[in-house]
């Protein structure tokens, strides 16, 4: 099944065209990046995507920096994998499903992260106006693409034991 629908997702390469005017962020957030150290255990990534959602706008050049298989579904055109997905039955974007050479589930992660959370609520806390506060999220692109990462291999490396 996850096989399946990973070879139905597409390449980063495919995905940009389908971005709209989402497609110059994130290729610029993805020059700001230098290639990425493998994840722990991980061999493939599915990740559920929206072309308006600012998170998933951060998480896409991330994700494609990454030395493994990485194809994008967008959520609201895969109702199923939204569902199945689903957290607390919310069906958040971007969900990242990491898996194993085998195809099994190795961790899923919905974001933002939470730094990002935190800071977007302290902007929303001081009154900062929806424009104001998205520039000044995407500003904070590099300190956000770290926190992701470190997300992320925290939820890929067993308890106990550092990589």
């Amino acid at each position: 099944m996850l096989s399946e629908r990973w070879t139905q997702g597409l390449s980063y390469e495919a995905l940009l065209p389908r971005l709209g005017a989402g497609r110059t962020r994130v290729e610029a957030f993805y020059q700001l990046l230098e290639p990425l150290d493998p994840l722990p255990g991980a061999a493939r990534v599915l990740a559920l995507v929206e072309a308006w959602c600012p998170d998933c706008l951060q998480a896409i050049p991330v994700l494609a920096r990454l030395p493994l298989g990485v194809r994008f579904l967008f959520r609201d055109e895969n109702p199923d994998l939204a569902e199945r997905y689903a957290k607390e039955g919310k069906r958040i974007v971007p969900t990242v499903v990491f898996l194993g050479e085998d195809w099994e589930e190795l961790a899923r992660w919905h974001g933002p992260p939470g730094e990002a959370r935190a800071f977007l609520g302290k902007l929303k806390a001081e009154g900062v106006p929806p424009g104001e506060l998205l520039r000044r999220y995407h500003e904070a692109f590099p300190r956000f693409a770290q926190a992701m990462l470190a997300e992320w291999r925290a939820l890929l490396v067993p308890q106990g034991r550092t990589v």
